[in-house]
């Protein structure tokens, strides 16, 4: 279960910084058509697609760095929470390894949360049937792999 997920994660970091690189090669182009067709007349907009490709470079920069994270993982099964985990609770479902988000997989919602989190903070070091509270509610850790 585990192997499959980190491999349905990566594939999906994979996809995440192809998306990014299209982009950005799609708005060079666009902005290389723009600078030999208009001439010094559109400098503004020019900018602006500037701007906007080096906000996407950004946040390709921020995926690299969390596939370079989670690259540094092992699949090993450890009974307590930690960074590599995966986490089923009464909450949802959780693997701890970097900031990426939400993922579907085998008809399952999975988080995918770094360490950095205030929920992963409170399951750091917990087991199986051992109870968390988030926003003074309770819950509990069903299984760790």
């Amino acid at each position: 279960m585990k192997a499959e997920l980190y491999e349905v994660i990566q594939h999906k970091i994979e996809e995440k910084i192809n998306y990014f690189n299209h982009l950005i090669e799609d708005l060079r182009a666009s902005n290389n058509d723009t600078k030999s067709s208009m001439g010094d007349k559109y400098e503004t907009s020019r900018e602006m697609m500037q701007q906007e490709i080096t906000r996407i470079q950004n946040q390709l920069n921020d995926v690299l760095i969390q596939q370079d994270i989670f690259s540094k993982l092992k699949i090993i099964d450890n009974p307590i929470v930690g960074l590599g985990s995966y986490v089923e609770t009464s909450m949802g479902n959780f693997c701890i390894a970097c900031s990426f988000g939400e993922i579907e997989n085998n008809g399952k919602k999975i988080f995918i949360l770094s360490t950095q989190t205030p929920l992963v903070k409170e399951l750091i070091g917990k087991s199986k049937n051992d109870l968390f509270e988030i926003n003074n509610k309770s819950f509990q850790i069903l299984d760790v792999n």
